[in-house]
């Protein structure tokens, strides 16, 4: 297996999880009144509400680094347990990382890696 094949491999690997972590969140929160406690759910809706309303009534906004009004709308609802457990893309990402080492399907003894770019190389392989 080429080098490039593998690191490839492993960014699809990350990238799978990634997504997998905001379909859970999207998930999370388009089942919230599932899932949710009845008073819970109608102080969280309503705090969401409100603050949506605020920003497209009351204010013109902007949003920056990514942000759409959709996950404005989820920190909303969910700001009590972002502040109890902050969604930190950087760790989460170093956890995946980590689930991924963890199978062993990525074990570099396990795979006898080719330099791909000097196959055609006239010198010799050493």
């Amino acid at each position: 297996m080429g080098r490039d094949q593998y690191e490839t491999w492993f960014k699809i690997e990350k990238s799978i999880a990634k997504f997998d972590r905001l379909f859970n969140k999207v998930e999370k929160f388009n089942a919230r009144k599932l899932s949710d406690h009845p008073d819970t759910y109608s102080r969280r809706e309503k705090r969401m509400v409100e603050r949506r309303n605020e920003r497209q009534v009351d204010n013109y906004t902007f949003f920056y680094g990514n942000l759409t009004e959709e996950e404005q709308q989820y920190r909303d609802y969910f700001e009590t347990d972002i502040e109890e457990d902050p969604e930190e893309e950087r760790i989460d990402e170093i956890l995946d990382e980590q689930r991924i080492a963890a199978t062993g399907e990525f074990d570099p003894k396990l795979y006898d890696f080719l330099e791909t770019s000097l196959k055609d190389e006239v010198a010799e392989n050493f």
